[in-house]
């Protein structure tokens, strides 16, 4: 028998380098692969109205490629009003488990319904599926006309027990089954009642209009109260003690309070006496009183407290009854409000905190350290306080995540996921985040921070940040808060004397480092700027405004951003609390809080703003530059020294002495 010849130790260098240059060769063609799919795949969506012979050259070239799909969906879509259920069936069956597959059924189906083929929409329907307010209009539509009688009963049920005004398309089905008796009275006030709940008059005046004549007087009464409360108190004085005049009076009194609590109070004290309100009505009212009061921090606000029944006294309430008490620095009274919270709502850090203020603050200082120390433990906004009042160092304990190639391998090879990266790598954003969503609802914890992983690697910083934001996962710092663009940022923070970490943690706060997120209220970008502020700030530094377009630019965003944040914090003085603040709600109502409790120990003033979106992103932001400031640095400003007024504060570009920090049963702490 022949044997090999031993490999000379030249020859096995000479091997190992053939070897690795065959790789490098295989990886090279790979990344090529990639950027001519990736060209090939926008070229051919440029092409598919403009030139349909080069649309079908180019996407003959990309067969295999993980987003040829699709150009097949949107060929589909441009075509939509002309697809049989053949060529439609073609498509959605190798897509029937991908959030393609799903939302080109959905598009379908909204055709199938404009053409009124009911059969057609209830055999490409799944029932069992996600859906919009708007396919399950059509589905009962489609259940109506094909006789499907109990199925679209079960329909109409779900979809009537609602106080939201539903789309046009439910008219129709609705009118049908008012023709067949389906809609009976019980079912008109049902929902009108949710309505009123919901404070949506056009759907309440719809609903009156569907009552029984012999019943419309009275529904006409509810929604008075709802539309004109003061006018429905004055003419309560001379109603009958019956329910639906007593159900009436109920609504007006809580209208009345949200707009004008004093004139509530008013009425309440004259109508109480006159009608036999059951304990239930008695205790929305109370709760209304009550609430408001606190709302518009009266010195009466805990008397009303004190009226509501102990089963009445919700969330809501306790909330601001421990806000009222802040306001006022009645500390036994905080102690109280915290001491009687429940269990869930008392074990989170924010009532944990005003209990040992509160315990301070009655002069039982032992127990407030007692508790000051353990709540210092955590990395959260009161933690940090908390760990302020001791003089103790925070403590930040970091989390990483071990890759697993195997699962990573195994994730890359699943559609929606390895779509999503691709769809994100190549700019299409929208359709990245739908797939990836629709994928992640499937996933392990396990597998999905490993999908952290994955899209922390290619910056598709929000997913990760989303994917991360609750339980132990929040410890995972370095993926949560990622110092990007720290060139632009540390060059804009200097230039206008603003804190880098400050700037940072307001990015992460307002767009979680979306360049290309637009808000309801039509923010803009990484800072979230709106276009008219954008371009104010533009023309200020000199800026060419290209349009609204300018804003999704992350540098020339985080330069006008960084702007615009400074002249807030110059028009407070410098305090960080109240420019963050003006930055999410604008500085009118800031300068309102400001002469009203501006006296108010800085941390009471950010817990008694009034307005819960501020309040809350006040807090964000602050406890982000904590975190911001430990992964530049290692080491933290303390966050009293941010959580300033006007007369007790340093200048918000001014760092104070950095505090350590330190993680229990680890030998060193820093940025990870």
């Amino acid at each position: 028998m022949s044997t090999l010849p031993a490999l000379t130790a030249p020859r096995k260098r000479l091997l190992l380098i053939g070897l690795l240059l065959l790789a490098a060769a295989s990886l090279h063609a790979d990344a090529e692969r990639v950027v001519a799919d990736r060209e090939a795949f926008l070229t051919a969506s440029a092409l598919l109205t403009s030139d349909p012979d080069r649309y079908a050259e180019q996407r003959r070239k990309l067969e295999g490629y993980v987003l040829a799909p699709y150009l097949d969906y949107a060929r589909l879509r441009r075509d939509l009003t002309t697809v049989d259920a053949a060529t439609a069936r073609r498509f959605l069956d190798p897509e029937a488990t991908t959030q393609l597959g799903a939302q080109f059924r959905g598009e379908y189906l909204l055709e199938l319904a404009r053409r009124g083929d009911w059969p057609g929409f209830l055999a490409f329907d799944n029932a069992a599926a996600p859906t919009t307010t708007l396919l399950r209009c059509q589905r009962l539509r489609a259940l109506l006309a094909t006789e499907r009688n109990t199925a679209a009963r079960g329909e109409l049920a779900t979809l009537w027990a609602t106080g939201q005004s539903l789309p046009d398309a439910c008219e129709e089905p609705f009118a049908t089954v008012r023709g067949r008796g389906w809609l009976t009275s019980e079912l008109v006030w049902q929902r009108l009642r949710l309505a009123i709940d919901a404070a949506n008059p056009a759907l309440v005046a719809y609903l009156v209009r569907l009552l029984p004549e012999a019943e419309r007087a009275d529904g006409e009464r509810l929604a008075r109260a709802l539309t004109d409360p003061e006018a429905t108190l004055l003419a309560a004085t001379s109603w009958p003690d019956q329910p639906l005049y007593r159900e009436a009076a109920v609504v007006a009194l809580q209208r009345r309070a949200r707009a004008e609590v004093a004139s509530a109070i008013g009425h309440w004290s004259t109508l109480a006496p006159r009608f036999s309100f059951t304990p239930s009505d008695r205790t929305k009212v109370l709760q209304s009183l009550a609430l408001y009061t606190a709302v518009a921090y009266q010195p009466e606000a805990e008397s009303w407290f004190e009226q509501v029944p102990v089963e009445g006294r919700t969330e809501q309430l306790m909330d601001w009854q421990l806000r009222a008490a802040l306001a006022a620095e009645d500390w036994p009274t905080v102690l109280k409000v915290a001491d009687g919270l429940p269990a869930p709502l008392a074990t989170t850090s924010r009532p944990r905190y005003w209990r040992a203020r509160a315990l301070a603050g009655v002069e039982r200082a032992a127990e407030a350290r007692d508790l000051y120390s353990v709540l210092a433990t955590e990395a959260t906004f009161h933690g940090f306080l908390a760990a302020d009042r001791l003089d103790a160092p925070y403590t930040i304990c970091p989390k990483d995540i071990t890759p697993d190639p195997a699962r990573v391998a195994a994730l890359r090879g699943q559609t929606d996921v390895a779509r999503a990266l691709e769809l994100h790598a190549v700019g299409r954003r929208v359709e990245a985040n739908r797939a990836w969503d629709f994928a992640l609802v499937n996933l392990s914890d396990s597998d999905r921070l490993q999908l952290a992983l994955l899209a922390s690697a290619q910056g598709w910083h929000d997913r990760v940040a989303f994917a991360l934001a609750s339980g132990d996962n929040l410890r995972h710092y370095a993926l949560r808060f990622p110092v990007a663009e720290q060139d632009t940022v540390e060059r804009q923070s200097a230039l206008n004397k603003l804190d880098p970490a400050w700037t940072l943690a307001l990015i992460r706060a307002e767009s979680a480092w979306q360049p290309d997120v637009r808000s309801g209220a039509n923010a803009w970008g990484l800072m979230q700027l709106l276009p008219a502020t954008g371009q104010q700030m533009a023309r200020q530094l000199g800026v060419n405004w290209r349009g609204t377009s300018t804003l999704l630019d992350p540098q020339t965003n985080i330069q006008l951003g960084s702007r615009y944040l400074a002249q807030q914090a110059e028009r407070f003085q410098g305090s960080a609390l109240l420019a963050t603040a003006a930055y999410n709600a604008g500085p009118t109502p800031v300068k309102r809080w400001l002469a009203e409790r501006g006296a108010l120990p800085a941390d009471v003033f950010v817990e008694t703003i009034p307005y819960k979106e501020t309040r809350d992103y006040v807090a964000r932001v602050q406890a982000f530059s904590v975190i911001y400031d430990w992964r530049l640095h290692g080491k933290v400003r303390p966050l009293s020294s941010r959580l300033t007024l006007p007369g007790d504060r340093e200048p918000a570009g001014k760092r104070a002495e950095l505090r350590s920090v330190v993680c229990p049963g680890t030998a060193v702490s820093g940025p990870g």
